[in-house]
């Protein structure tokens, strides 16, 4: 017994040797393989320019004609003067409802140290892209012991001394496309590439910002705020846009704004007054100008680079502001009023003075005002006012549809295409089992998770998308393929013998759970659950208050909302072990419990009670409705196969896995599916394993995992293809 379980495992041993030079690539699967890099060459071949448009309608194809069009254009775009020396905003800090007090100021300007510096390295994103130096963050990161030191003294120089090198703040621009077919400069969307040292400048900046950001910002503005969620402005607009399509019910508008070119036309003076406004230390002033006023600009473009210019009228996006200035989205606004004339001219006039102050202006061409029915009699008026186009709904905002009426099916066929567009994308990749379970989880997974965590979506929509993850899943790029496990077990945790692919339903069905977590923790930085509270419950709750009259979205909400129950503590009252801020235990005499209790603190009676999830440690997560939604399944033995335990290949493990998992009875399709039978050598009974996943072991080559699969569960394969010792006395699979 002895030398054949050494002998099993040298095998092991042996095959692993054999492909310890392919660690990476065991590592990763199919992240290295060629097949993303063919993929990267591609896509590097769609960016290339090689002819644009003018504004004047010339087609230039000569590259020094095309590069100098670029340049000229970006150079115009970012710098021109714009300053104003007379703007002067303080009248607005009566309006205000926070400025910063000296204590919050004096955090802003304290001292930065060798320690706040090195987390600001390390928490840049290793995969971040260089700027002209060439440099990437996790350089610094690798080379720290030797360079830290010097790293410090230069950033800590630049707060000292309030100026920074020319150098530090050059930046390249890298052209993103718009649209699908991008023809002329303005096609293009340039994303500016920092130097490492300068993102942790601003860095160090922007982490002492949010500590009193979310005391600045009105909570009708939930961008780039901690804590806040983009979802409370879908959620109450589709609340605000709720009986639009109705005639008797008062008359209603929505103005949708869009401003021109948000990023590019911010006056730097506007910037810098709105800090003193809000009462920003000097000191930070100067450091905030000196990051956004000392800022060159080169142009990347097919590889090179083009063109060197000072920044005069913009500043360095994509870094810095976004934490600086918000307007509702950046260029995304919605406004609502009383479909009157009246109502429409104040807000014109507001949009005019605002621009007037800012250099934000308003684009006509992309701006929609949307009227309820109800508008019949001023309608033309309003239009005549504001001189935008009437929309229709649905409209788009923030890239979902706003709708009056229940979300159909048809309004979710973006979020379709975008599922099908990128499956068109993989249909030239020769993806094995492993890089399409990896494909599924990291892209198609998420592509739907932003709408469904705003929408209870259709079922169809949900079936659909399922259905396109599971055929690509089994047929690939190929179309041609059979499912071998129940898309059910797939979708069980790796633990309970699943890949861990998430089922479309229950995620969004847990997205939506936190929505109503938030209702019952009467979240107060949330605008639509203070909306909720005073508008839908007043004062009853979820699961009392009437929803005959309510919108479809409210209506499918609080219908959802059942399934939260099972983690609310139902028999637990404060009251029971509380009286006047101390705890009423009930009396012992044992002096050890004594002893602990008065250990306990009091607790502080002006404090709001709060509803604790029952599960985990008290807080509720996404994570924690999954797992209420999803009844946990018996745990399996070989986890470990999918866990990366065994230094063999991912494509081997998944087919280990396959093997494993399909212990079904499959006589009943015969060799249409390339499935035989043999008879077990210990209870000589029928066997119901596929063959089919050994044929694929062979023509894989995979033979390391066939050897370790013969090793951990005692299988001998011979020449006949039968298979002996997979099964105990009883029957039933042993591995």
């Amino acid at each position: 017994m002895l030398p054949l379980v050494y002998c099993a495992a040298v095998k092991i041993e042996n095959s692993m040797l054999q492909q310890r030079a392919k660690l990476r690539w065991l590592k990763y699967g199919d992240q290295c393989s060629k097949v993303f890099f063919r993929k990267i060459n591609a896509r590097r071949a769609q960016q290339r320019v090689f002819q644009i448009t003018t504004q004047s309608g010339q087609l230039l194809t000569d590259m020094p004609q095309v590069t100098a069009e670029f340049v000229s254009f970006f150079q115009n775009l970012l710098g021109g003067n714009r300053r104003r020396r007379d703007l002067n905003l303080m009248f607005l800090q009566q309006g205000l409802k926070h400025v910063l007090t000296r204590e919050e100021g004096e955090g802003l300007i304290a001292a930065v140290t060798m320690s706040e510096v090195k987390d600001a390295v390390f928490d840049i994103s290793s995969d971040s892209a260089p700027g002209p130096d060439g440099y990437t963050s996790l350089f610094f990161k690798a080379a720290w012991p030797e360079i830290g030191n010097e790293i410090c003294a230069a950033v800590i120089e630049f707060f000292q001394s309030g100026k920074l090198l020319k150098q530090i703040n050059a930046t390249l621009l890298t052209l993103i496309p718009k649209v699908q077919l991008p023809t002329s400069v303005s096609d293009y969307r340039p994303i500016s590439c920092c130097n490492v040292i300068y993102k942790v400048i601003t860095k160090i900046l922007v982490i002492r910002m949010q500590r009193v950001l979310h005391l600045l910002i009105d909570y009708s503005q939930n961008a780039f705020v901690p804590g806040r969620s983009i979802s409370d402005n879908i959620l109450l607009a589709q609340e605000l846009l709720a009986g639009y399509n109705q005639s008797k019910l008062p008359p209603r508008c929505t103005i949708k704004i869009d401003i021109q070119k948000a990023y590019d036309s911010v006056e730097w003076d506007f910037l810098l007054e709105g800090l003193r406004v809000f009462n920003f230390p000097p000191q930070f002033i100067v450091w905030i100008n000196q990051c956004v006023s000392t800022a060159t600009f080169s142009v990347a473009l097919n590889g090179a680079v083009y063109g060197f210019f000072p920044v005069h009228g913009d500043f360095d996006r994509g870094i810095l502001y976004p934490r600086l200035l918000n307007l509702c989205f950046a260029d995304d606004v919605l406004l609502f009023c009383k479909g009157t004339v009246q109502s429409v001219r104040v807000f014109k006039d507001a949009l005019a003075e605002f621009a007037v102050l800012s250099g934000l202006r308003v684009s006509p061409m992309k701006s929609q005002i949307i009227l309820s029915r109800s508008c019949h009699g001023e309608r033309q008026q309003i239009l005549d006012v504001m001189g935008f186009q009437e929309g229709t709904l649905p409209i788009k905002y923030l890239g979902v549809p706003l709708v009056s009426s229940r979300l159909s099916v048809a309004d979710c066929q973006p979020l379709i295409q975008k599922v099908d567009r990128r499956l068109a994308g993989w249909n030239q990749l020769s993806l094995s089992f492993a890089g399409r379970v990896q494909l599924i989880k990291s892209v198609l997974s998420s592509l739907h998770t932003y709408w469904a965590s705003v929408f209870i979506l259709p079922k169809a929509v949900l079936k659909v998308i399922e259905e396109r993850m599971r055929s690509f899943l089994w047929k690939g790029a190929s179309g041609s393929g059979v499912a071998k496990v129940a898309w059910e077990q797939i979708c069980r945790p790796k633990k309970e013998g699943g890949l861990g692919i998430k089922r479309v339903v229950h995620m969004n069905q847990a997205l939506m759970l936190k929505h109503i977590w938030r209702i019952l923790q009467e979240d107060k930085c949330s605008i639509w659950v203070s909306w909720v509270l005073r508008y839908r419950l007043k004062n009853q709750t979820l699961w009392t208050a009437k929803v005959s009259n309510a919108p479809w979205c409210w209506k499918k909400l609080v219908k959802l909302s059942v399934l939260i129950k099972p983690g609310l503590p139902s028999d637990s009252f404060l009251y029971e072990v509380l009286r006047h801020g101390h705890w009423m235990w009930p009396s012992v005499t044992d002096f050890t419990v004594n002893e602990i209790v008065s250990c306990l603190p009091n607790t502080f009676p002006g404090e709001s009670d709060a509803i604790l999830w029952k599960f985990n440690s008290g807080c509720f997560s996404t994570a924690a409705a999954l797992a209420l939604l999803q009844p946990p399944s018996p745990l399996v033995s070989w986890t470990g196969l999918l866990e990366g335990c065994f230094k063999i290949p991912r494509h081997g493990l998944y087919c280990g896995w396959q093997l494993r998992s399909a212990f079904l009875p499959w006589t009943d399709l015969g060799l249409d599916n390339k499935v035989l039978t043999a008879s077990c050598a210990t209870t000589h009974q029928r066997s119901h394993i596929p063959i089919y996943f050994l044929t694929v072991f062979i023509q894989g080559g995979v033979w390391l995992c066939w050897n370790f699969l013969s090793g951990l569960s005692g299988l001998v394969l011979i020449g006949s293809l039968a298979f002996y010792g997979l099964v105990d006395a009883g029957g039933e699979p042993i591995f």
